[in-house]
């Protein structure tokens, strides 16, 4: 009882108090701070990036074919321009950005940006901004639409519309057609070379005779396809009638003839030779296309024997598989397959420049060409292109357009009297054909001497086919005949910065990763990081200030 007593009695000591903790306050003060302030960090980064890839390359392409990138040879040649460029978008950039296919022309159009001081990029809303239409129009002769890209250095200007940005592809079974192809660096690129070169090589693009096309009709896409090779190279092309347009070498540095379809007359020979005589100056340059496609030509070809050169009536093909490849022509408005021939080049100086040399060039259905002279007084002769030793000849039965028309006129006769026509046979035996190396590609020079104009001289190529300039075949980044060609060109002009830029093909899937995959990351890279990022502060703030 007492001790109960004294222990009710009893004065409990309190218990102690904690007291303030100024060690965890100030360790979970800190990681207070240090959270925050990497997370300001991390958004101000982030707002920092955003701006500087406006004007700066800071993005990065994971797509398989770069679609949103420019190539090293754009990047070197932009950068050595001396020469300031305006690129000027007729549309609102926002219009742009609303496509997945015109997102990569914004993103193109940047990187020339980027990469030069001397280029600037703008967009204008046309209806808006009518001056800036009219600023490039008294310097261009066509109409500027909403949508045209206008690439302008000083009073040179050129314009691109948006589908020369892409290659569409027809299928000829729904008549519909989808986008298979960007070559926006191509078109902007060729631009920029035009407007820039101070000294335009002149082409004269005899493509017409008295209004009509001087080729066959199988022959357009092909011809046509020569011709944009040569102008998005920056040469300034311009369609020559031969007949009633002046070919003068004040107006012109070169000339190009492909495949005309009926020889030329004597007045046609004069003028071709005026042009490549240049009253003793020489300095011009001439381009023949033949084609399998074309009457016999008796006095174009006496015209070429001057210059050490034939044209067989004749197409190369070849008994080694190995050698051929399996091509697709465009042949009037329809595709076709033919045998491409592979050919190699066969003088060292038009090796150089080309920028992958194991690609292949190939040569479907080429006349073979002969050289009637390795060398005569001022002229000599060099074969470009040549196939293999398994390569034969099978004959072609080439009549001028007056035997032709005579010859319908008998079988008609012939058919109305109810005659039968007796034809001679004109079986070939392949197993039995020749098999020698053939050229399909050369050209003649003629050289000026003397003290006072040594050096100069003036250049005549023959090529054996159309179809090695054919539109698909050139636009096709399995064969070098583009950039061989455009190569060729260049040296036998003497013009350099020729660039051969690839088409980046987007009818394969480049891209591997889904919508649901591109959300995902996102997810992760915004919200989830930063939310494990303060997650993590928190717990290191909760447990250091509860020790």
């Amino acid at each position: 009882m007492n001790n109960n007593k004294e222990n009710a009695g009893a004065v409990k000591e309190p218990k102690e108090k904690r007291g303030f903790n100024k060690k965890k306050l100030k360790y979970g003060s800190i990681a207070t701070v240090v959270t925050v302030i990497f997370i300001a960090a991390v958004v101000l980064v982030n707002l920092i990036a955003g701006q500087l890839s406006k004007s700066h390359d800071l993005k990065l392409d994971l797509t398989k074919d770069q679609y949103y990138e420019v190539s090293q040879q754009t990047i070197d040649y932009i950068k050595n321009i001396d020469r300031d460029v305006e690129i000027s978008v007729m549309n609102e950039k926002s219009d742009f950005e609303s496509s997945k296919y015109m997102k990569m022309v914004v993103e193109t159009l940047d990187k020339y940006q980027q990469n030069s001081d001397r280029v600037k990029v703008e967009y204008y809303d046309i209806e808006k901004n009518p001056e800036i239409v009219s600023k490039y129009s008294k310097y261009y002769s066509g109409e500027i639409k909403d949508g045209n890209i206008v690439i302008a250095s000083g009073e040179r200007v050129k314009v691109i519309s948006v589908n020369d940005m892409f290659t569409q592809e027809t299928n000829y079974q729904t008549y519909s057609t989808q986008i298979t192809g960007f070559k926006g660096e191509q078109a902007v690129t060729s631009a920029v070379m035009s407007v820039t070169d101070a000294n335009p090589i002149k082409v004269a693009y005899l493509s017409l005779y008295n209004g009509s096309a001087v080729y066959h009709s199988n022959n357009e896409y092909a011809v046509q396809a020569m011709r944009t090779l040569l102008d998005k190279n920056g040469y300034e092309v311009t369609d020559v009638d031969l007949l009633n347009d002046e070919l003068t070498a004040d107006k012109f540095d070169l000339a190009v003839l492909p495949a005309p379809m009926n020889d030329l007359t004597e007045s046609d020979i004069d003028k071709l030779d005026a042009f490549m005589y240049n009253d003793g100056k020489l300095g011009t340059n001439l381009i023949y296309i033949a084609d399998i496609n074309q009457y016999a030509t008796p006095n174009l070809d006496e015209f070429l024997s001057i210059w050490g050169i034939e044209v067989d009536d004749s197409v190369v093909f070849n008994s080694d598989e190995n050698q051929n490849k399996r091509v697709t022509l465009i042949k009037g408005s329809m595709p076709s397959t033919a045998s491409g021939v592979v050919a190699e080049v066969s003088d060292d100086e038009f090796k150089s420049g080309i920028s992958n040399g194991k690609l292949p060039i190939v040569a479907p259905v080429s006349r073979a060409i002969n050289l009637l002279f390795d060398a005569n007084n001022d002229r000599n002769t060099t074969a470009i292109l040549k196939t293999s030793d398994s390569s034969y000849l099978y004959p072609l039965n080439l009549k001028t357009l007056e035997e032709a028309k005579a010859e319908a006129e008998a079988k008609a006769d012939a058919e109305e009297k109810g005659e039968e026509e007796t034809e001679e046979s004109t079986e070939f035996d392949e197993d039995s054909a020749e098999r020698a190396e053939q050229i399909v590609m050369a050209m003649a020079t003629k050289s000026k001497t003397g003290t006072d104009a040594a050096g100069e001289k003036n250049n005549l190529m023959v090529i054996g086919s159309t179809s090695i300039v054919d539109y698909q075949i050139v636009q096709d980044s399995s064969y070098n005949n583009a950039e061989f060609v455009v190569n060729a060109v260049n040296k036998m002009c003497g013009k350099e910065n020729g660039i051969i830029i690839a088409e980046k093909n987007l009818s394969t899937s480049s891209i591997d990763i889904t919508e649901a995959q591109v959300s995902g990351i996102k997810t992760v890279i915004m919200a989830i990081i930063p939310l494990i990022v303060v997650a993590l502060g928190i717990v290191v703030f909760v447990r250091r200030r509860n020790r």
